[in-house]
């Protein structure tokens, strides 16, 4: 009987909602829509303090009303452009830890039919030693064709 606790032996679990259902703002995770509107923040920041001008390093550089506009309005779409692609990491990297969580649970579940089936045979072979009856030779060589994969013999051979 099957250990209820063995997390080989559960059913999968259902998939979960689609990320899309799940986001506040489509293509956007909740980090992402942070960083997206911080960005809008400090871009109205500098729209309300001054888009004359830029200061760099101590320097004045003086700008005329409409270029300093644009450049806000440029670094406020950087922000968002960048937001969206660390989303689309965050995502590459969720579903490449499902993919490897689902291939170990995979390799698991062989692992335990490969000790199943050397189980069986250890069982059949110390039958056969045991009581060395044409019966139970017959379903130790059965057994060892099913997992070789070859098909028994047509002649009728029972165990000889």
């Amino acid at each position: 009987m099957p250990d209820p606790e063995d997390p080989v032996s559960q059913e999968p679990a259902a998939p979960p909602e689609s990320l899309d259902s799940q986001r506040p703002w489509p293509g956007l995770d909740r980090l992402g829509l942070i960083q997206a509107i911080g960005g809008l923040f400090l871009g109205l920041i500098a729209l309300f303090s001054s888009c004359d001008h830029i200061s760099i390093a101590g320097t004045s550089v003086q700008l005329q009303q409409q270029w300093g506009l644009l450049f806000i309005l440029a670094s406020v779409a950087t922000v968002v452009v960048d937001a969206e692609l660390a989303t689309r990491t965050r995502d590459r990297a969720a579903d490449k830890a499902d993919r490897d969580r689902d291939r170990a649970a995979r390799s698991r579940k062989r692992q335990v039919e490969r000790l199943e089936r050397l189980h069986t045979a250890a069982v059949l072979s110390a039958r056969v030693q045991l009581d060395p009856s044409a019966i139970n030779r017959a379903r130790l060589r059965a057994f060892l064709v099913l997992i070789s994969g070859e098909f028994p013999p047509e002649s009728g051979e029972n165990g000889a």
